[in-house]
């Protein structure tokens, strides 16, 4: 348990223990844990949406739950996303990319982007089937939260140390115990065919992890985050395009 309280408190703003003792190897192997807690994420948006959809209008119900998701892990993941967008927008050299991503201050062109990834999460979910829309609901944040794992097993820490240096490189135990949980939940919510979106989104993580290996040199916190939230707006966008070409074929 002490591998899932640690994957909980670095994903999320919810402190079950003070204190945890832990090293670099435990905290790398609890990435095992990061679609649970996606799921757990996913299942709180499920309980809001129940609650304030029969009180409010549909449009602000998604706009609310959005935000609750944001705020369940402080930001980490959005921030992060920003700081990649304006690290591969105004560095020329892998250490000026890393430099600039390292900066607390976000430029335009970040929240520009910021802006964009909120907008389609909030269009894709407003637009999503009503039947489906509870196991959507707890599918995107669980697919974000893996995305992070097979990045991490795909590339190397590209700074000299920090905390994110613990979970690059995780061991192919954990990738596989991430990726075979993460599948088996979306087949129970989605059938097999839904199964063709993971492996969609992993052959996108692949090639995207070569594209930062050339960019950055591997992989930080805030790339992180950045494939987290790319993950979750293919997710969502995938499932549309799969409800819509199943709706044409009946």
């Amino acid at each position: 348990m002490n591998r899932f309280f640690l994957a909980l408190q670095f994903l999320t703003l919810f402190r079950v223990k003070k204190e945890l003792a832990f090293d670099a190897a435990e905290l790398g192997r609890s990435m095992q844990y990061f679609p649970v807690i996606g799921a757990l994420q996913g299942l709180i948006l499920v309980l809001a949406w129940y609650l304030l959809s029969t009180l409010l209008p549909d449009s602000l119900v998604t706009g609310i739950l959005l935000l609750i998701l944001v705020l369940t892990n402080g930001g980490l993941h959005m921030d992060g996303f920003a700081d990649t967008v304006d690290g591969l927008a105004g560095g020329k050299t892998p250490e000026d990319r890393l430099r600039i991503m390292r900066d607390s201050a976000t430029g335009a062109i970040g929240v520009v982007f910021v802006v964009l990834l909120l907008l389609i999460k909030f269009l894709a979910l407003q637009e999503m089937p009503f039947d489906i829309k509870a196991q959507v609901l707890v599918a995107f944040p669980m697919v974000g939260r893996w995305a992070m794992v097979p990045l991490a097993h795909l590339l190397p820490y590209a700074r000299p140390a920090g905390l994110g240096a613990a979970f690059a490189g995780c061991g192919r135990a954990v990738f596989l115990k991430a990726t075979v949980l993460t599948a088996v939940v979306i087949v129970l919510l989605f059938g097999l065919l839904a199964l063709a979106l993971i492996a969609a989104i992993g052959i996108i993580i692949y090639m995207s992890s070569g594209f930062f290996r050339r960019k950055t040199g591997g992989v930080t916190g805030d790339i992180f985050g950045f494939h987290s939230e790319v993950a979750e707006v293919l997710f969502l966008v995938f499932v549309l395009a799969m409800t819509n070409i199943l709706a044409l074929e009946e």
